[in-house]
């Protein structure tokens, strides 16, 4: 299963640099985003949240995200992360990828490592459709556990 993800991850990134030569951030512009998706963990469940990013350089962000996992008992995600974005100028497709660190709390307060990939694809100049895959690891009572978490979202950028 993880050698689909990374598989996943390779083809987007060959298949969409080409066509990604700019992107459409200057520095200092932000991005808020809302999402909805799926996180894989042994049963499906339904995701959803928000993030906050600012464009460091054209190329490099920093975002900030907090979404809630609807299981059968709620999960609260919280979590900092880099992001990298290929290109800078005009291009409408913007693939980027991103990790970082944060918490998961379910009862009780779990570290989550995250690393993904993604791309965003603008509709307007401030607006962008995005698509989002992210692998986490946590570590609960000793034991390490992953998941996976795919998303789709709107960004808005100001």
């Amino acid at each position: 299963m993880r050698k689909c993800y990374l598989l996943f991850v390779v083809v987007l990134t060959v298949v969409i640099l080409p066509y990604s030569a700019s992107a459409q951030f200057l520095p200092g512009i932000s991005e808020i985003t809302a999402y909805g998706g799926v996180t894989v963990n042994g049963t499906n469940e339904t995701t959803a949240g928000g993030a906050l990013a600012v464009n460091v350089t054209p190329r490099m962000g920093i975002e900030g995200e907090v979404g809630v996992i609807f299981a059968k008992e709620e999960i609260i995600n919280l979590n900092a992360d880099l992001v990298l974005n290929f290109g800078s100028g005009t291009s409408l497709i913007v693939p980027y990828v991103l990790g970082g660190a944060g918490f998961l709390n379910n009862g009780g307060t779990d570290i989550a490592l995250n690393a993904g990939a993604g791309l965003k694809l603008f509709i307007e100049p401030n607006i962008a459709l995005r698509a989002d895959f992210r692998a986490f690891l946590t570590s609960q009572d000793g034991n390490v556990h992953d998941l996976e978490r795919f998303y789709g979202g709107i960004s808005l950028l100001f």
